[in-house]
């Protein structure tokens, strides 16, 4: 991690703010994080660094929450993630990491005015995507770390009950954050001792946003928050695919 003034101020600023939202939603995380730290670090050290943070912030939440996981709703997921995250890091591994910020800026874009626009009404998805929706989420996961909205999309659209639902994705979470270390490890894009530092020096922070998302849980409108965070995420989105697009002429 650079010791730059400007990302040693703003760094832990984004990280209290993507665990806040972590830490209301259940998920969301890395969707703020990636894009906005994409802006102050190279990608591929930004998408390693996020992931440590990610698995203690799920780890933690998962086992609080482990008795409402519906462990039956993420058997169709499992097999995809795994084939997904072993791509997505082959992938990673070999592609300039400024290549890989204009399919990031898009995603993000896109997802964002999705839900600027969609109706709040829930989409119901029969079991068979779950297969589809752990090959894509591992893929995009292990690429850009913001697999996150997929998964919370599917299994909304297939658990009603809240607390099933933030359990069972803090689970997910888990499981593919796992997987993701084990591959980064393998792959040797968790060998830098600059990530460890990084996410070392980051921990406090996202422990502190994610404690305050807890507290902020019943108090806040989710309706606003969703609004705000998005349309930054547009903004953020269009400026990362631009960076790259700069890049990369």
């Amino acid at each position: 991690m650079t010791f730059d003034p400007v990302v040693m101020a703003l760094a832990p600023l984004v990280v209290v703010a993507a665990y806040t939202v972590f830490g209301i939603s259940g998920f969301g995380s890395a969707l703020v994080s990636i894009p906005l730290l994409a802006h102050l670090m190279p990608l591929k050290t930004v998408v390693p660094m996020v992931l440590l943070l990610d698995f203690s912030a799920a780890f933690l939440t998962g086992l609080r929450l482990r008795a409402d996981v519906a462990r039956s709703e993420m058997l169709p997921v499992v097999p995809g993630i795994v084939i997904g995250v072993v791509a997505g890091v082959l992938l990673l591994s070999h592609a300039p990491g400024e290549l890989l910020l204009v399919p990031l800026g898009l995603f993000v874009t896109g997802y964002a005015s999705y839900n600027l626009m969609r109706s709040s009404r829930p989409i119901r998805f029969a079991r068979g995507w779950g297969y589809g929706v752990g090959l894509a989420g591992g893929l995009i996961g292990a690429l850009f770390g913001v697999a996150g909205p997929l998964y919370a999309t599917y299994f909304s659209g297939r658990l009603e009950d809240p607390a099933r639902l933030r359990a069972t994705l803090s689970a997910v979470f888990s499981l593919s954050t796992a997987l993701r270390i084990v591959m980064f490890l393998a792959a040797g894009l968790l060998l830098r001792k600059e990530l460890w530092l990084g996410a070392a020096a980051l921990l406090p922070f996202m422990v502190a946003g994610t404690r305050l998302g807890q507290h902020l849980h019943r108090r806040i409108s989710a309706s606003t928050l969703v609004k705000v965070l998005n349309a930054l995420l547009v903004l953020s989105g269009l400026s990362l695919a631009a960076r790259g697009l700069h890049a990369l002429v």
